[in-house]
């Protein structure tokens, strides 16, 4: 972390993400030990599901603490919102239900002032951070864009919304291609 941070400066945002591989004791060792570079957050640090975990990192460092992006439900991170486990939220719309299900997290989320910061599909997170009311982070997947015809427009660390309708993106030939099975809804025979 010393050669990164010298190496980048102090000016470029920073972010370690644990992907649920360290106990208790280790995360509030590295937690502390990390404290000097200044992180953005420490990303999901513990078991998802360790609500009481994440609740005394957060409590105990000064280091942001992001979880949420494993959840399958409002209510799984309503729990975490409930012990003040996060100080950033992560949610993902297809895991946890939809569009309609994200946007009532993100209603919680607002309630309690937490930062957002959507985990994948930012073809469709984009959009939905974008109608968050405190200014959110976006993940970039470069190798997804094979999936769509259109590009994301990033310039300056910034993702720009299209003005294309609806979410601004379609399939790409390749998707389609390994396209499974296809089922019609509300079709009659």
């Amino acid at each position: 972390m010393t050669a990164v941070r010298e190496h980048l400066g102090d000016d470029v945002p920073l972010i370690v993400d644990a992907n649920q591989q360290w106990d208790r004791p280790a995360t509030q060792r590295m937690g502390r030990a990390l404290e000097q570079f200044g992180l953005i957050w420490i990303e999901e640090p513990l078991d998802a599901y360790d609500a009481q975990g994440h609740a005394a990192l957060a409590a105990s460092l000064d280091t942001p603490i992001a979880t949420g992006e494993m959840l399958a439900s409002v209510a799984e991170h309503q729990e975490l919102l409930r012990h003040n486990a996060v100080d950033l939220i992560q949610p993902d719309a297809p895991r946890i239900g939809g569009i309609t299900q994200f946007l009532k997290l993100a209603a919680f989320a607002e309630h309690q002032h937490l930062q957002l910061a959507p985990h994948f599909a930012m073809e469709i997170h984009l959009h939905l951070a974008a109608a968050y009311p405190h200014e959110p982070w976006v993940e970039h997947f470069d190798w997804l864009e094979t999936l769509f015809n259109e590009r994301l427009r990033i310039s300056d660390g910034r993702m720009h919304l299209s003005s294309r309708p609806g979410l601004g993106i379609a399939l790409s030939e390749q998707a389609r291609a390994w396209t499974q099975a296809v089922r019609e809804v509300g079709t009659r025979p």
